[in-house]
């Protein structure tokens, strides 16, 4: 799985610096949007819980956050930044950039031009949409 994980960065890391000419800006932008997809992976697992075992645990979180703020919408706002954005943005830090382990991961992980990144991000959006459709559908 660590495997998977570091050529995924890989890939990004140099698709971004290679082929967006983002060589000054890779790190700031690459972080970003990789912490976004690992949140977006988050929010799939969830709803996969929700499907298979139909247990929905998004809601039980939700409630936790009742008891701190009535209004809704800030809930939302709270719910998906405890719950997606910052366990995707720690784990990437203490991962990838944490003591440059980014040049560890260039240096043994090979650059596949972008296909490991699409590929990637073209699963974390069919599962999360996919299993939200099933979910909305079979309950």
């Amino acid at each position: 799985m660590k495997k998977i994980f570091y050529s995924v960065w890989a890939d990004a890391i140099n698709y971004e610096r290679i082929k967006n000419g983002g060589e000054s800006h890779w790190k700031l932008f690459t972080f970003a949007y990789m912490s976004v997809f690992l949140g977006l992976n988050i929010l799939a697992i969830l709803t996969a819980i929700r499907f298979f075992s139909g247990y929905n645990l998004a809601d039980k979180l939700m409630e936790q956050l009742g008891t701190i703020t009535t209004n809704e919408k800030l809930q939302n706002l709270l719910w998906s930044m405890i719950v997606m954005f910052m366990p995707g943005s720690v784990i990437n830090y203490f991962l990838v950039f944490y003591r440059k382990k980014y040049e560890y991961i260039l240096k043994n992980y090979e650059f596949k031009n972008g296909r490991l990144l699409i590929i990637y991000v073209t699963v974390t959006i069919i599962a999360v949409f996919g299993f939200s459709l099933l979910n909305k559908f079979t309950r």
